[in-house]
């Protein structure tokens, strides 16, 4: 009702702020009021207007001092409550109205009584200069101030026009004029001053807006520098800040031992129960490691399930052991079981590290330091922490060169292969040859698959190397009677590749080998590494018409899950597994195993035969098809050829003999030795 009440948001703010200035400044409105009316009742008060003006007035000093001099209730003020400012605006035009009245009769009474006295004109310039004050003192309210022109100034301006217009004309005009400028800046100084109000509250929204803006990049800053420090995922130091901090440590003259964890059977959680479960994992290793390790000790996330701790010492050659010993304390905190959601899980690991000390090297060539220590860990299958040492620093050198000989143009000519037989256990039928890969280079000398299958993985030659080996293959077996088939193994890294399937069946139609003489050996390592694209490039072998052997059955905890998921024609059972039918208990869990296979309709080969006596139990636990030393090793083309005419000969020597191949009943840890099995894909030799 008097101006707060608005759509737009900076005019009804900048009402209430007016009608809250009002209240410092009412004690001058009623001044004004009560002042000129005691100068008129002094001599009018035996009028009757006098004293009914006197008693209205009375009646709203009372009732309203209260209300403007003591402290209000919360929500009780006009700037707030709807109501409070209706009884405010109520009161200003019974104040006005009451007013121009009074005036009003004692000018006309005045000049009905004394014609030609000029009482009434100091009546009403006297009231004239009243109204104008109390506009002034109300001006912060609009509706007040108009009530007051309009109930008040207006009224007295007219009857002065009345009175005095026929005496001087021009003096009427005057007062006309001046009565329209009034209310014209009383109206435009509202206006002005809306406009300077919403200026400030502009002003004052761009400096709210500046430091809101101000604040939220001090967040995003604060939250870059987290982001840019720490691993999202778990809370540690991610790699880079890591780095930073031992560095920081090794700068303040503390030595340390640096090592790098990574994680075993995380892939298959992550497989087998999702993401969220693999996130949930790592979580619980960041915690556990922080949990477990000594005060002041560097926990970080180095990438993927790969972690770095940083455990520092006053004298590092004296406490090497103790330091050691932390960090095996760690691999130990791993391997407890893990509660998720829906399951309980257990993750290994493995660790390699080296002692930083004042003359150490810089952090980045200690972790890769670490990282060979850890990779000899892995292939040890060490649960516990190993050491960098002399020899690992031999073999990661001759690594490094081997990698840059990879890298050489026309090093791939080099390489040859190895075809190793494959037997039916019960008839002592030659059914295939499995190729092997081969390195004899002229500085190095024989080069172990172990070493260079590795390296062309990660030097991203792998698929070139199986694509040539494949080809020179493909040609030898084209020259065998079948149904001897060519089987041949896959690399982890290719296989998992998007083009890797569709790269082989255009080879062996180029070759117009057939189809159906051919078997691709596809690891469970493979699965771990990208599940669905190794799937669908089986697939895609199947069509083709290859056969697929899961090869090493029985290494990992997973292989149960691939043999339901993707369908395949063998199963090669781990050597370990051989070896281990040896005793009592591992005969049982071999019998269990190969009786599993036969249920899936699957085919079995027994891998890793070295004796008779491996033979004899692969036979008689039900085995349709072996490989290993005892029953042959692996041959160049021209032994391959010659086996070949051996068993194309109709007296053919059955799997009792191979006279020139077999080992015979030695020793089976002696034939364990003779040649150390490789455990990558498209290589290595089975004993």
């Amino acid at each position: 009702m008097i101006g707060f009440e608005s759509d737009n948001e900076i005019a009804a703010k900048f009402s209430r702020e007016r009608i809250k200035s009002v209240r410092n400044t009412i004690h001058i409105y009623y001044l004004t009021i009560i002042a000129p009316f005691i100068g008129i009742a002094w001599v009018t008060w035996d009028q009757t207007p006098t004293r009914i003006m006197a008693g209205v007035l009375v009646l709203a000093v009372i009732t309203r001092f209260r209300h403007w001099v003591l402290p209000l209730p919360a929500g009780a003020s006009e700037d707030v409550n709807p109501v409070a400012a209706r009884v405010t605006g109520f009161m200003v035009v019974l104040l006005s109205c009451s007013q121009t009245l009074f005036y009003l009769l004692l000018a006309f009474g005045s000049v009905a009584f004394n014609n030609g006295n000029t009482a009434w004109l100091q009546i009403l310039s006297l009231a004239l200069l009243a109204a104008l004050t109390q506009g002034a003192a109300l001006t912060g309210i609009i509706f007040a101030s108009r009530v007051i022109f309009f109930c008040f100034v207006l009224p007295l301006a007219a009857a002065v026009l009345y009175i005095y217009a026929g005496n001087n004309l021009p003096a009427s005009v005057a007062v006309i004029v001046l009565t329209v400028v009034s209310l014209y800046l009383a109206e435009t100084s509202y206006k002005m001053q809306l406009r300077l109000f919403k200026a400030q509250f502009d002003a004052d929204a761009a400096l709210v807006g500046m430091e809101r803006t101000n604040l939220e990049l001090i967040d995003a800053r604060r939250s870059a520098q987290r982001q840019a420090e720490f691993d999202n995922l778990t809370g540690v130091r991610n790699r880079l800040a890591f780095i930073h901090d031992v560095e920081a440590k090794l700068d303040g003259g503390q030595c340390g031992l640096l090592a790098v964890i990574d994680l075993d059977r995380f892939k298959p959680i992550n497989d087998l129960y999702g993401h969220h479960a693999g996130d949930v994992v790592l979580r619980h290793v960041a915690r556990r490691l922080q949990r477990v390790s000594p005060a002041g000790t560097i926990v970080g996330r180095l990438g993927g399930d790969e972690f770095g701790i940083f455990i520092g010492g006053s004298s590092c050659p004296e406490e090497l052991g103790a330091l050691v010993a932390t960090c095996d304390d760690a691999l130990v905190q791993l391997r407890k079981p893990m509660r998720l959601s829906n399951a309980l899980v257990s993750v290994g690991g493995c660790a390699g590290a080296c002692v930083l000390g004042e003359d150490a090297p810089d952090v980045d060539r200690a972790l890769r330091d670490a990282d060979a220590a850890l990779y000899v860990a892995k292939r040890e299958n060490l649960e516990t922490t190993k050491l960098f040492d002399g020899a690992i620093q031999e073999e990661t050198g001759r690594l490094h060169a081997i990698e840059a000989e990879l890298m050489e143009i026309g090093t791939i000519e080099h390489m040859t292969l190895a075809y190793q037989p494959i037997l039916n256990l019960k008839t002592g039928e030659l059914t295939s040859f499995e190729a092997l890969a081969r390195w004899n280079h002229p500085t190095f000398g024989e080069v172990s698959p172990a070493l260079f299958i590795p390296a062309a993985e990660r030097l991203g030659r792998i698929g070139e190397i199986t694509l040539s080996l494949l080809s020179k293959a493909l040609d030898f077996a084209a020259e065998w009677v079948p149904p001897c088939r060519l089987s041949f193994n896959l690399s982890a890294a290719h296989i998992c590749s998007e083009n890797a399937a569709a790269e082989i069946v255009n080879l062996i139609k180029r070759k117009n080998f057939p189809s159906d003489r051919l078997q691709f050996e596809i690891t469970e390592t493979a699965m771990l590494v990208n599940f669905d694209v190794a799937r669908r490039n089986v697939e895609l072998l199947r069509s083709a018409g290859c056969r697929i052997a899961l090869d090493d059955f029985g290494a990992g905890f997973a292989s149960l899950v691939y043999l339901r998921e993707i369908k395949f024609d063998k199963v090669k059972i781990d050597g370990s597994l051989i070896r281990g039918a040896r005793e009592p208990q591992g005969r049982d869990m071999l019998r269990g195993v190969i009786k599993m296979i036969e249920a899936m309709k699957l085919e079995s080969i027994a891998e890793y035969i070295a004796t008779v006596g491996d033979r004899e139990t692969a036979l008689e636990l039900g085995a349709e098809f072996g490989q290993g030393f005892y029953l042959g090793r692996p041959l160049d083309e021209e032994g391959v050829l010659a086996l070949l005419g051996q068993y194309r000969e109709p007296d053919a020597p059955n799997i009792h003999r191979l006279a020139d191949r077999q080992i015979g009943d030695v020793d089976a840890d002696a034939a364990d030795d003779a040649e150390t099995p490789c455990p990558f894909s498209v290589s290595g030799s089975r004993p």
